[in-house]
């Protein structure tokens, strides 16, 4: 009995020092197999980014978002951020219309 005991309150401990230590890192849900079947993502170093992951390159932080806003279809792109939070989309060159 004092044995189970023992146990159980080692693990109790243990699974709450995990949370404790824990309480500043970001916590990821992220379904494998979604991931892998997903293929529009943001590419950083090599790794895998989804539609809403941010990063911070020096002081510009970007977000992985829809190159083209205006369609459901749209590839991603990491585009900057302004100190609102705010997407700041390129602006579009030029165009030369033909009749």
């Amino acid at each position: 009995m004092f044995r189970k005991i023992l146990i159980l309150t080692t693990l109790f401990i243990l699974l709450f020092s995990q949370f404790v230590l824990a309480k500043d890192k970001a916590l990821v849900v992220l379904d494998g197999q979604e991931a892998l079947n997903n293929h529009k993502v943001c590419w950083y170093e090599n790794k895998r980014y989804t539609e809403g992951a941010y990063i911070a390159v020096g002081d510009i932080t970007l977000i992985c978002a829809a190159k083209q806003p205006n369609f459901s279809n749209s590839d991603l792109a990491w585009l900057r951020l302004d100190k609102n939070g705010d997407i700041v989309y390129p602006k579009r060159g030029k165009s030369i219309n033909v009749n």
